[in-house]
């Protein structure tokens, strides 16, 4: 799937015409909802319908053919498609994410992942698992154990990382490897977000140019070679700023999604006695408490969103309002899908339940370690208090 052009969609979208596009796919994930955790990877047609549909291009840098938006953008897309298929959303929101921090690299890695055309798939596996050493002119990279590769039966580049141990303290990379010189080990069967594919990576002493590796610390601290490229604040943003919200974005969609499918159920079922299930009392506060709960999920990942537009000096305490906020709104998240879980009864297990699926998909994404809230709160708590970050927590 590496090099696609698309001539019409060559004018820039607007921010409303990528939600648009978004929208109009959605209907046709969930249709394929069930078939993406039966092959337990996204359809071949799903993942050509979000190339086709321009979404690697929203946080692309226009030299290369991308849109030059913002992380709003891509939110709004992530909930539209997540509230159809969480699967089908975490991996559209990937292709974006991915796609974004390409643009971080140097120059030569853009140019060589991006000459035949922005549509390019990238999968990654950023656990340093994999052995790096230093070659001529680059780095070697072997691994049989790069995991949690999110689309990897749709992609065609891979985005491992490793740790290189030279000097006092190893450094952990990240190395662009090309198609032909990895291979995907089926490992992934799981009880939720099996559409993802998040299948393991294998290097065998792939040689990558130094051009092609990105250091995990710079990209934390927002100073990536491919930033002075560019103007936009986006290309030089702290990661944390933004790769949390690839991950919550598209539970809170999925849990959304739950809510529309119960409450339309709700409006025509009945009990077993025959009453409409709508007029009983205890439904309808448990649901208004977990329309509140994904409301306020809504309000706290749309303000993480756009964090990164304060000023710089007021960076270092956003990011960790931000940090405790994405950890908070899967939380809550979680919560309405368990309280509707149990307002739905015996029949939301049936595997013919949409919600069931939503159900598992939650639970299982919401296990990510970028929303983990022993480590968000503890970041957070920490500068509250004064005793600043802790070195050992490398994203942060």
């Amino acid at each position: 799937m590496a090099g696609r052009q698309e001539p019409r969609l060559a004018k820039n979208p607007t921010r409303q015409e990528m939600i648009d596009r978004a929208k109009a796919l959605a209907p046709g994930f969930a249709k394929r909802a069930a078939a993406a955790e039966e092959m337990r990877r996204l359809p071949p047609e799903s993942a050509k319908e979000m190339l086709d549909a321009g979404f690697c291009r929203i946080l692309m840098p226009e030299r290369f053919g991308g849109y030059g938006l913002d992380f709003d953008t891509w939110y709004d897309v992530m909930l539209e498609l997540s509230r159809a298929d969480a699967s089908h959303g975490w991996c559209a929101s990937l292709l974006i994410h991915h796609a974004h921090i390409l643009a971080q690299y140097s120059e030569e890695m853009q140019q060589a992942i991006w000459a035949d055309g922005p549509d390019v798939a990238i999968t990654a596996s950023f656990a340093p698992r994999a052995q790096i050493t230093r070659a001529d002119g680059g780095f070697r990279i072997s691994g049989k154990d790069s995991s949690f590769a999110s689309g990897s039966g749709h992609s065609t580049w891979a985005m491992i990382g490793g740790l290189l141990h030279e000097g006092p303290q190893p450094e952990w990379l990240l190395l662009m490897v090309p198609p032909g010189e990895f291979s995907v080990r089926d490992v992934w069967h799981t009880a939720g977000m099996r559409g993802t594919g998040s299948n393991t990576l294998v290097t065998d002493n792939v040689f990558v140019p130094a051009s092609h590796a990105l250091s995990l610390n710079d990209l934390r601290l927002g100073k990536g070679p491919g930033g002075k490229l560019y103007e936009a604040t986006l290309f030089r943003t702290l990661f944390f700023f933004y790769a949390p919200l690839c991950f919550a974005a598209p539970i809170l969609g999925a849990a959304q999604g739950a809510y529309a499918q119960f409450r339309d159920g709700a409006k025509t079922r009945r009990s077993v006695d025959g009453s409409p299930v709508a007029e009983k009392v205890s439904l309808q506060v448990g649901m208004a408490r977990a329309a509140a709960d994904l409301d306020a999920a809504d309000l706290l990942l749309r303000r993480a969103a756009v964090a990164h537009h304060g000023p710089e000096a007021q960076w270092p305490e956003l990011l960790t309002r931000s940090i405790r906020d994405f950890a908070r709104s899967v939380e809550l998240s979680v919560g309405a899908i368990d309280a509707l879980m149990a307002l739905s009864g015996s029949a939301g297990f049936s595997s013919s339940q949409p919600i069931q699926r939503a159900w598992r998909d939650i639970h299982f994404a919401a296990s990510h370690i970028s929303v983990n809230p022993e480590n968000n709160y503890s970041h957070f708590g920490r500068m509250e208090l004064g005793l600043g970050r802790d070195p050992h927590r490398p994203f942060f």
